[in-house]
């Protein structure tokens, strides 16, 4: 099974029912592996294995988010997925707060596919025309080792692009676990002790996030 990463732009998101559209492939558009996904190259595979079309959290198969409650093949600009995510677990919840974060920044976040190429056009081997498709994946955006994947994540890398973040994922439903790696990452996203980072007087979660900011100028 072959992947293909996608960086996208939300279509809609409702994290109150767990639910989020949007893009996992682009039609006509060349990719990093020099591929071209053709119109209707997914309607034949969603058609026939609907049911078996996973949504997962880095291509893990022991990690399931939810399901798809509808894959559209005939969207003029790619394959559009409508997930529910399950928001009875806590791997869910965190990832639905992970996309509504980014979301709210301006910032994209990556969707992939697992497939198998089917066929590729006869004259242009670079178009594909069929997949087979078994999953697609909400990628970690906020993991370390996923923060390359997501180079748009390095405009929040100044003093009040950190605190809006920090402010912000303290509002959100995530799992005290979560908070701390977003901590840890956030972190190592300052330039350096030239930074000063003021403290807030105001806000939400004050204690928590002034803490946090001292602990960035400190340099711990």
């Amino acid at each position: 099974m072959d992947f293909k990463q996608l960086s996208y732009d939300l279509k809609e998101l409702d994290n109150t029912k767990g639910i989020v559209i949007a893009y996992a492939n682009a039609y006509n558009f060349k990719d990093s592996d020099g591929d071209i996904s053709a119109p209707g190259s997914f309607t034949k595979t969603v058609s026939e294995n609907m049911k078996r079309i996973r949504v997962l959290k880095d291509h893990n198969p022991t990690i399931t988010l939810g399901v798809p409650l509808a894959i559209d093949t005939q969207d003029a600009y790619g394959l559009l997925t409508t997930t529910k995510f399950n928001l009875n677990k806590s791997v869910s919840r965190d990832m639905l707060s992970d996309i509504t974060l980014m979301h709210q920044e301006g910032l994209n976040a990556e969707l992939s596919i697992g497939y198998n190429v089917i066929d590729r056009d006869k004259k242009n081997k670079s178009i594909i025309t069929e997949y087979k498709l078994m999953e697609y994946s909400f990628l970690s955006s906020w993991a370390a080792n996923e923060l390359s994947t997501v180079q748009d994540i390095k405009n929040i890398k100044s003093t009040y692009g950190i605190l809006s973040l920090i402010e912000k994922a303290y509002n959100l439903p995530y799992s005290d676990t979560r908070l701390r790696q977003i901590e840890t990452i956030l972190k190592s996203l300052t330039t350096g002790p030239e930074d000063e980072i003021p403290t807030l007087e105001v806000g939400p979660m004050v204690n928590l996030i002034n803490n946090f900011t001292q602990s960035l100028k400190n340099g711990k």
